[in-house]
């Protein structure tokens, strides 16, 4: 949250420097990247100006493109769960229970790139790219309730998340009222990764050790269809704009899933236990849907010393992502060895992930 803190306020300085730092007899330039460039005169002589006049070249094509710094709060859930505990007889109770392995969540940073060409006031193409990848390391969590007695052995999951999206899309403008819009229609590439793992190693109990690897994940990959509407309205007679946004993805493709465990367990003086399992399901035919909505504010300002205009956007952003297809099942491994009862079992399925953060974005045409 320190990070999201410091994007907000970089968005808030550059509000105050980019709405502060013009002159009411400036020329401004309010461009929206998916329509058309329209140049605003500002002064009270411009009043009588004609739309022709201010914007004659408003139909000529013209190339856009931008990078948007997605700060992201996620969840991205494997679909299973991963449940182990050790009893030593010698000591009362259960002495070591956790059930975790079901997520990996964090803060992430990525970038959001995107290319285009507009043809005229009404249509053009863009090409999207956007790639979230993070990794994380911390100790499982415990039953809830369950108080682990003392041991001496060493418990860590490792969890990991990626998600991509690639989009081709066919972009039709309006401008209704004061309102411009574009929708937007084309293929998209898709994938998201999850998984996790749970690593258990040492002496546990005096005489017992432990050596216990278990993990689960999934991975589904496709393509489909996307489509967007994008607005963005005036604020007063400033450079500013209000942006709202909504897009909906939906792909066909193929999820990879497992469920796995292998180690041992030694209780001197019997011969140690060992032992490894894995269920799997690859190349399942699955479904994904997308969903995913922003709101914001955009800037927009001309470079006088080139053929071009640029913008500034700070946006809220949210995503939600599912994955549908067929179970996986799960693997285990237990038993008792001298004092030391071992008890695990590695839970596979398909997962889901919600995103949300603050976007901070630039860009030009030209």
């Amino acid at each position: 949250m320190k990070t999201i803190a410091l994007a907000l306020g970089a968005a808030l300085t550059l509000s105050i420097l980019f709405t502060g730092g013009l002159r009411a007899e400036d020329e401004i330039r309010v461009t929206n990247l998916l329509t058309e460039s329209e140049t605003i005169a500002t002064d009270s002589a411009a009043a009588d100006v004609g739309l022709d006049d201010v914007c004659c070249n408003c139909s000529a094509p013209f190339w856009f493109s931008g990078v948007e710094m997605t700060f992201m709060q996620y969840d991205a859930r494997t679909g299973g769960r991963i449940n182990l505990s050790y009893d030593d007889s010698g000591t009362a109770g259960v002495d070591y229970s956790i059930r975790d392995g079901n997520n990996s969540e964090g803060l992430a940073y990525t970038p959001r790139i995107w290319f285009g060409r507009q043809f005229g006031e009404k249509w053009g193409i863009v090409v999207r790219y956007w790639n979230l990848s993070d990794f994380d390391t911390h100790r499982p969590e415990l039953v809830p309730g369950q108080v682990n007695l003392p041991n001496f052995a060493t418990k860590t999951e490792f969890d990991r998340a990626r998600l991509y999206t690639f989009d081709v899309e066919a972009v039709r403008s309006f401008t209704p009222g004061d309102w411009k819009v574009d929708g937007t229609i084309g293929v998209r590439q898709a994938s998201i990764l999850a998984d996790a793992k749970i690593d258990t190693f040492g002496v546990f109990t005096t005489g017992n050790f432990v050596n216990l690897s278990l993990s689960n994940g999934f991975r589904f990959d496709g393509a489909g269809v996307t489509s967007a509407l994008t607005g963005r309205r005036q604020i007063g007679g400033t450079n500013a704009s209000l942006i709202l946004g909504a897009r909906a993805s939906h792909m066909w493709g193929h999820t990879d899933s497992f469920g796995r465990v292998a180690g041992s367990v030694a209780s001197s003086p019997s011969a140690p236990l060992v032992g490894a399992a894995t269920v799997t399901r690859n190349n399942a035919v699955a479904e994904m849907t997308i969903a995913e909505f922003q709101v914001g504010i955009q800037w927009d300002f001309a470079v006088e010393s080139l053929p071009m205009t640029t913008f500034f956007r700070t946006t809220f952003e949210y995503q939600n992502w599912s994955v549908n297809g067929p179970p996986t099942g799960g693997a285990g491994f237990g038993g008792t060895i001298g004092t030391l009862t071992t008890n695990s079992f590695s839970r596979a399925g398909l997962g889901e992930a919600q995103l949300y953060g603050l976007g901070l974005a630039a860009g030009f045409t030209w």
